[in-house]
C-alpha cells in the first residue's frame, strides 16, 4: 500500500518521484473545456520517474502500460481502503529521458528549472532511490473524465485528490503517491490558502503527552485517597483541549502558556479545521519534523518522516500495544488531509539525532515546568554532537515520500509560489546554534541562478516565496531591550514589538528605518544574504522586479517586515566578524516593521489597496510555529497559522489563527 514496505535496494522497477504528497500536480479541469463546458482537448499530465542504469524507454513503457491508476479520497476518516474510490487507469502517452546536463545559461524553461534543482539534490546523493538515477518524462492521460466529473456532482467539492498508483509488473506490490494529483473544477481567481510552518512532529512528542497525563492521574488518584490533605491537584493536564480561532486568546494567557503542548496533536487538530473549513491548499513552510532519528526504541517507526506520513494520512501504528493501549483522541491519527500540500525542509529536517527537553530553558517550548518533566527520559541517550549532526542525506525519506525537489515553482491561478530550501544549521555562531536561535546557510549560488530563472518565468503574475529561514530577523536580546526602552523614552512598561512600527520610530526617533537600529542578519540566512535581499526588492542586477511576498517561519514568532531598495549612499554597514577580524557588509535594502495584515481592511477600494501594495511590496511575513510555542522572552504567542484569501486574484484578507483553550 505504501512504498514504506518496500525495500528499494531489491528490485529494478522505476518509481514515479513527482508528482507526490508534498508537490502534487494540480490541474483545472476548466482550462481543458470551452465557455460551453465541452472538452476541447484531452486532460494529462506529466510525471517525472527514476531508473536504474541504462533502462531503455520500451522497457518503461512495458512497466507502466496498464499498470498506472489514479483512486479519489472521498472521506476523510473510516476504515483506510473505504475511503478511496473507484481505481481509474491512466493512458500512457509518451516518455521521454531527461537525463541532460542543465547549466545555468538554460534555465528558462521550467522543465529545465526542476531538472537543475534535481541535479544539485537528489542527483548527487548515493542511494536515495536505491541504484535509480536517470531520469524521464512521462505523459499520462485521464482517459475516464466523464466518470471523474460525476464524483464532483456527488461529493459537491471543488477539488478532489488522488493517489497515483503503480502495480509492479510481476510482483504482488504496488507503489502509491498518495495525494499526488488534485483536479480542480472552479476557476481560480478566488482561493483560500493557509500558510504553517515549524510542525516539528516527533514520535517522542506523544510519549511526553502520555507521561505528563500519567502523572497527572496519579496525583489525583492520590489526593482523593487523602483524608487529611484535600485535593489540589489540578487536572487541568487531563482536559484541556484546543480549537484553532481567529486571533489569540489573551484573556488565558497563563493557562495557555503552561498547556503542555503535544505538536503532534496540534496537527491531527488541523486536520480537522482543513477538511471542515475546505481550504484549496497548504503550505508547509519547514521544519516538518523535529529530528529525523526517533528518542524511543520503537519497531513501529523508523524515523519520524514516516510518523508526519501517517498523522497526514489518518494511518495508526502501535495503539493497541504499549507504551499506548488507549484510546485518547490526542494520540489517533483519525482523519486523513483533504487538501493538496506543498512542502519544503528547514534546518530541522536536516538533523540526525534528538536533544533533550531537560537541556536549558527547551522544556518550556512544549508549555511544561521543569518539575513536570523531572522523571521523563527518552530510552535513547542525548548527544550533543549527533543532534547538532545535519546532513542532505538525512532528508532521504523526504525525498522519496513527500517531494524530490528542495527548490521548485507552483501556478496557481495568477499566483506563483516558489519554495525556497534555506538549507541546515550554520555553525558560524555555535553559541546561537546550541542556544536554539541558529541561523541557517542560506542559499547556494546555483539556488541565486535558479531563484532569478523562476521569477522571470512569472512574467507579470504575482510572485509569492516560501522559504523556511526568514530574509530578514532582528536581535532583540535583554539588553538590546534595555537599550531601546531608554532610547525610545519608555518608562513605566515593558518595551513592545509595537514600539518599532512605522509610525512610532518616525514619532520618537525621526526615522522608521529598522535596519538602522538592528542587526537584521541574526537568525538568518548566511550564504548569498545580500543577493537574495536585491532580487527580492527589485534591485539585482539581473532581476529587475519586485517580489509580492516572502512567507517564512524558523523564529516562531509574528512579525512582519516591508523592504525597500537601499541606495549605495543610504545603505547601512552591517559588521559579521569579530572585534580581532571584522568583516563588513552593506545591507542593500531599507527594512521596515508593521502589522501590514492590518492595513488590507483600510482601504475601501480595491484599487486604493493593489496600488498600495504594490507601492510597498515586497512584505516579509513570519508565521508562528504550529508545534511549539516561543518561549524565550515573557511575551510569547500561542501556536498557529497565517489563512490568506483570495478574491478576484488579489490578496483580500491575511489572517492569524491559533491555538484557543476550550472551556473546561
Amino acid at each position: 500500500m505504501s512504498t514504506f514496505q518496500l525495500d528499494l535496494n531489491k528490485g529494478d522497477f522505476p518509481l514515479i518521484i513527482k508528482p507526490n504528497l508534498g508537490q502534487p500536480q494540480l490541474i483545472n479541469l476548466e482550462d481543458f473545456k470551452n465557455k460551453e463546458g465541452k472538452y476541447l482537448k484531452n486532460v494529462i499530465f506529466e510525471a517525472i520517474i527514476i531508473t536504474i542504469p541504462k533502462q531503455t524507454i520500451p522497457e518503461i513503457g512495458k512497466d507502466f502500460h496498464l499498470n498506472t491508476f489514479i483512486q479519489p479520497i472521498l472521506k476523510d476518516e473510516g476504515k483506510f481502503l473505504e475511503r478511496r474510490g473507484e481505481r481509474y487507469p491512466l493512458k500512457l502517452i509518451e516518455i521521454t529521458s531527461l537525463n541532460k546536463n542543465i547549466s545555468e545559461n538554460n534555465l528558462l524553461k521550467e522543465e529545465n528549472c526542476i531538472l537543475f534543482d534535481l541535479q544539485h539534490t537528489i542527483l548527487k546523493e548515493e542511494g536515495i532511490f536505491g541504484e535509480r538515477n536517470e531520469l524521464f518524462k512521462i505523459v499520462f492521460e485521464i482517459s475516464d473524465i466523464r466518470s471523474i466529473e460525476a464524483l464532483f456532482k456527488k461529493t459537491e467539492r471543488r477539488f478532489i485528490l488522488f493517489d497515483i498508483i503503480y502495480r509492479i509488473p510481476n510482483r504482488n506490490e504496488e507503489i502509491t503517491n498518495f495525494h499526488s494529483l488534485a483536479l480542480f473544477n472552479k476557476g481560480l481567481e478566488n482561493l483560500k490558502f493557509i500558510h504553517a510552518t515549524d510542525l516539528h512532529i516527533a514520535r517522542r512528542n506523544d510519549f511526553i503527552s502520555k507521561f505528563l497525563k500519567e502523572r497527572t492521574r496519579e496525583k489525583v488518584k492520590k489526593r482523593s485517597k487523602s483524608i487529611r490533605i484535600p485535593s489540589k491537584t489540578k487536572k487541568f493536564m487531563l482536559e484541556r483541549d484546543f480549537d484553532f480561532k481567529k486571533g489569540f486568546q489573551l484573556y488565558r494567557f497563563k493557562d495557555l502558556r503552561s498547556a503542555n503542548y503535544n505538536f503532534n496533536y496540534h496537527l491531527r487538530k488541523l486536520i480537522s479545521f482543513v477538511n471542515d473549513n475546505k481550504f484549496d491548499f497548504i503550505l508547509l513552510g519547514g521544519d516538518l519534523v523535529d529530528y529525523v532519528e526517533p528518542a524511543n526504541y520503537d519497531e513501529d517507526y523508523n524515523n519520524n518522516f514516516h510518523v508526519l506520513f501517517e498523522i497526514l494520512l489518518g494511518l495508526n501504528k502501535g495503539l493497541n500495544k504499549p507504551p499506548f493501549l488507549i484510546t485518547d483522541k490526542e494520540y489517533i491519527n483519525k482523519k486523513e488531509i483533504l487538501c493538496p500540500i506543498f512542502t519544503i525542509p528547514g534546518n530541522h529536517d536536516y538533523r540526525r539525532g534528538h536533544y533533550s527537553i531537560k537541556l536549558g530553558n527547551i522544556h518550556k517550548i512544549f508549555g511544561v515546568s521543569r518539575k513536570d518533566i523531572k522523571n521523563y527520559e527518552d530510552s535513547k541517550d542525548f548527544s550533543y554532537i549527533r543532534a547538532l549532526y545535519s546532513k542532505r542525506i538525512f532528508l532521504k525519506d523526504y525525498f522519496t515520500y513527500f517531494n524530490p525537489n528542495l527548490n521548485y515553482k507552483v501556478k496557481i491561478g495568477n499566483f506563483n509560489f516558489i519554495f525556497v530550501d534555506t538549507g541546515r544549521d550554520s555553525i558560524a555562531d555555535i553559541h546561537d546554534l546550541i542556544r536554539g536561535a541558529p541561523s541557517t546557510r542560506g542559499l547556494k549560488d546555483y539556488q541565486i541562478d535558479l531563484l532569478r530563472a523562476h521569477i522571470k518565468l512569472c512574467k507579470d503574475e504575482k510572485i509569492i516565496i516560501v522559504m523556511h529561514t526568514p530574509p530578514v530577523s532582528p536581535n532583540l536580546s535583554i539588553l538590546k531591550r534595555r537599550k531601546y526602552r531608554k532610547k525610545l523614552k519608555i518608562k513605566y512598561r515593558k518595551l513592545k514589538w509595537s514600539d518599532f512600527y512605522e509610525d512610532n520610530l518616525r514619532k520618537k526617533l525621526g526615522s522608521s528605518r529598522l535596519d538602522t537600529l538592528f542587526n537584521l542578519k541574526y537568525e538568518t540566512i548566511m550564504y548569498n544574504w545580500p543577493d537574495l535581499l536585491r532580487i527580492l526588492t527589485g534591485s539585482d542586477e539581473i532581476i529587475k522586479r519586485k517580489v509580492d511576498l516572502i512567507l517564512c517561519g524558523h523564529t516562531h514568532t509574528v512579525k512582519e517586515f516591508r523592504l525597500k531598495e537601499a541606495k549605495k549612499v543610504e545603505a547601512e554597514r552591517l559588521s559579521i566578524g569579530y572585534l580581532f577580524a571584522p568583516i563588513f557588509i552593506d545591507v542593500p535594502c531599507e527594512v521596515y516593521a508593521d502589522r501590514y495584515r492590518d492595513f488590507i481592511n483600510k482601504f475601501e477600494d480595491p484599487m486604493d489597496l493593489s496600488i498600495w501594495f504594490d507601492v510597498n511590496k515586497p512584505f516579509i511575513f513570519q508565521t508562528q510555529a504550529l508545534g511549539p510555542i516561543n518561549s524565550r522572552f515573557r511575551r510569547y504567542k500561542p501556536p498557529g497559522f497565517r489563512y490568506f484569501e483570495v478574491k478576484n486574484n488579489k490578496i483580500a484578507e491575511i489572517s492569524i489563527y491559533s491555538l484557543h483553550l476550550k472551556k473546561i
